[in-house]
């Protein structure tokens, strides 16, 4: 069972050198469009809920607002990155308030990211509530959020290959700050939260080392 583990923990650190070395997925150039994003206002654009409901991005103004992208057919770094997530959300709750900001996970891959796919990956995920929501939207909706937000994903035998990307807004709908990996730093989440809530300037923590923390900094898949 161990040798499973570390065959496993391998293919994964296999996975990631595979994407930075890809002459398809430019890394460095995804990192700049991401960051080219701060201090952007929000697109109007508006999704569906599992239920079939309409949710306009503008109707979360008011609070922070964390808006995470996924793939439902992703089975590994979406899925991990999103339950660590959930983890650090959790975690910022309790120290700022159940209700202090709202969370948005929207599929991106409009094909098979339906209303009914998004529940599925919520109830995988455990997430969702009321400031919680999973999200679905359309081709064209698709193409503005993502350019909007800076996400850059590339298709691939395997999938996507994209950043795994938080993105954090303020309460009037400016992009404040992206967040990388699989994994982070907690406070690099909770930090600039309680910094948009108090009225506070952003902590300020370089860019690169930011990044050079990071195990897994794209989602992709392993094909052997």
């Amino acid at each position: 069972m161990r040798g499973v583990k570390i065959i496993i923990m391998v293919l994964h650190i296999l996975s990631a050198a595979v994407v930075a070395a890809s002459d398809s997925y430019d890394v460095s150039l995804a990192l700049q469009r991401s960051q080219a994003a701060i201090g952007r206002p929000l697109v109007e654009v508006t999704f569906t809920d599992p239920q079939g409901r309409s949710v306009a991005l503008a109707s979360l103004r008011g609070k922070p607002l964390i808006i995470s992208l996924v793939y439902t057919s992703c089975y590994q770094i979406c899925s991990v990155a999103t339950s660590y997530l959930a983890t650090v959300v959790a975690k910022a709750r309790q120290a700022l308030g159940s209700d202090s900001f709202n969370v948005v996970t929207i599929g991106f891959d409009t094909s098979f990211d339906t209303p009914a796919a998004m529940r599925a990956f919520a109830n995988q995920q455990n997430i969702g509530d009321d400031n919680w929501l999973v999200l679905s939207m359309d081709r064209d909706t698709a193409a503005l959020l993502l350019e909007n937000l800076g996400f850059s994903a590339f298709p691939s035998p395997r999938g996507y290959d994209h950043l795994v990307q938080a993105t954090l807004v303020d309460d009037s709908g400016i992009i404040s700050q992206q967040i990388y990996g699989e994994v982070f730093d907690i406070p690099l989440l909770i930090d600039p939260l309680k910094a948009l809530l108090l009225g506070q300037p952003l902590p300020q923590v370089p860019f690169l080392e930011r990044v050079t923390r990071r195990l897994r900094l794209v989602c992709t898949t392993y094909d052997p």
